[in-house]
Formats: structure tokens, C-alpha cells, sequence
């Protein structure tokens, strides 16, 4: 059920390179929250209009009645949110998304780039609680850009971690020895969340193994909820278009075109 909330700020705070981590008292939303849901923030006060659309991310984590966003700081919306201060109040829309990561699997590989990995890690820490088998990895170009390190540690989750500059784990690509943990789990699907680049790059060997393969796509978006049609991607099976938002976030790789 989504909601239209002026949600408190619990926390917002630096976390590394250019990552925020912003925590927010959101019952009517957290309730309802399924991991690959997202939110849509507003950046500025109600009767403010520059920037003047909602920002979409992705919801990290749910702890009670609250709802945890990273977000990366990269023009005028993120920056205005990431002035926001604790004890004041933000507007959020959600939780969004419609299809969302298969769960009746036995064993999974969940693949995330920078911050397309807080797309992944609510979904992680359920499959850790439900006893389920999987591998994460976790890349970035650098250590700085891995900034949920101390969320994995809290939460007991280790994935195999990559850095481009070989600042943290092991230096190189996610996909660098992606097949081999394929082979090494016969039928579980990968699921994904990145960069267009990571994300076309590991559909590619997903396809070549013939594993499943289910990308959470990231977008820009105006509304969130199907109705201006600004974040479609092509259905290539129906010669058509979906959105990212309503149709999605989460699609089989072999049916869309990135």
C-alpha cells in the first residue's frame, strides 16, 4: 500500500566518498516494505519547487517502524536532502515497485555494484533469516565507494568483496570470477543490482552459463508510479516498452534491452 508520509529524519549523515546514509521514522511505510521496494524523496519543502521532482532510492533496510536509504550526492536534489537535519521532516512516497525478487529459491547469487548494492541488501538479510544458501558479492571501483562494509559486519553478512584499485578484498572486476561461482551453484539465479555496464556485463555470463538472471534496474524517475512514463526500458520479447517503476524494478535480464 503506498503512502505519501512527511517521514522524521532519525539520522542523516556522511558515510564515505560520496555516500549518505539517511534514516527515517516511516511506520505507514515500513510496514508494507518487500525487499527491491523503493521510495520516492522529495528534496525540498512543500511549497519549494527547485529541484522540482522526487528522487528515487531504494530502501536498504527495515528496522521496526523505520525505513534506511543510501543515497550517493551527485546534483542540486541529493545535495539538498543531504543538508537535511535530524529532527526535521522529509516527504516520502512508498513503498514502490510491483515486481519484485523471486523468493522460492533454494540457494541464490546476489551481485551488487556501489550503491546498487543497498538494492540487494534488505533481500540479503532476509535470505540470511530465513536460513536460505547464497553468495554475495560486492564491488566497487574503490573502499571508499563500498559504503556498506559495516552494515554487512553488523548484520553477519560477507560477501566477496572487489575493488577496481585493489584498495579492499580483491582487486578487479565482479565478474572477474563470476563463472566459476556459477558453476559452483548450479541453478541459482542471480540477482542483480549496479551499474548498467556491471549489470549488461553479468547478464552476458549469466546467459552464457545458462543461468537465471533478475536485474533490480535503477532509474531516473518524475512520478514513480506508472503514470508519466519517463522510465521505461524495451521489452524485447513484446516489441514494446515497460517501466522501470510500475512494470519493474526487477526484470529477467533476457527480457529487456539495457
Amino acid at each position: 500500500m503506498i503512502k505519501d508520509v512527511e517521514a522524521l529524519i532519525l539520522e542523516n549523515r556522511f558515510i564515505s566518498g560520496k555516500t549518505y546514509m539517511l534514516r527515517l521514522k516511516a511506520p505507514e511505510i515500513a510496514r508494507f516494505v518487500k525487499p527491491a521496494h523503493f521510495v520516492m524523496i522529495k528534496p525540498t519543502l512543500q511549497d519549494f519547487y527547485d529541484p522540482l521532482l522526487r528522487r528515487a532510492f531504494a530502501i536498504a533496510d527495515v528496522e521496526d517502524d523505520t525505513i534506511v536509504v543510501y543515497y550517493d550526492v551527485y546534483g542540486k536534489g541529493t545535495y539538498a536532502i543531504s543538508q537535511k537535519k535530524e529532527g526535521e521532516t522529509i516527504n516520502v512516497l512508498g513503498p514502490l515497485g510491483n515486481r519484485l525478487f523471486p523468493e522460492d529459491y533454494d540457494n541464490y547469487i546476489v551481485v551488487g555494484g556501489g550503491i546498487g548494492y543497498t538494492g540487494l541488501s534488505l533481500f540479503l538479510k532476509q535470505l540470511k533469516k530465513h536460513n536460505k544458501r547464497f553468495v554475495a558479492i560486492y564491488g566497487a571501483r574503490k573502499k571508499e565507494d563500498l559504503s556498506m562494509i559495516k552494515w554487512n559486519e553488523e548484520n553477519q553478512i560477507q560477501p566477496i568483496y572487489y575493488t577496481e584499485d585493489g584498495s579492499f578484498g580483491r582487486k578487479g572486476l565482479v565478474t572477474q570470477d563470476l563463472k566459476d561461482i556459477i558453476k559452483s551453484n548450479p541453478n541459482a539465479p542471480l540477482i542483480v543490482c549496479g551499474p548498467k555496464g556491471m549489470m549488461k556485463a553479468v547478464a552476458k555470463i549469466a546467459k552464457e552459463e545458462n543461468a537465471l538472471c533478475y536485474l533490480s534496474l535503477e532509474s531516473r524517475m518524475a512520478c514513480g508510479i506508472g503514470i508519466c512514463v519517463g522510465c521505461v526500458v524495451k521489452d524485447v520479447k513484446n516489441d514494446t516498452y515497460v517501466r522501470v517503476c510500475y512494470e519493474g524494478p526487477v526484470f529477467e535480464a533476457n527480457e529487456i534491452e539495457l
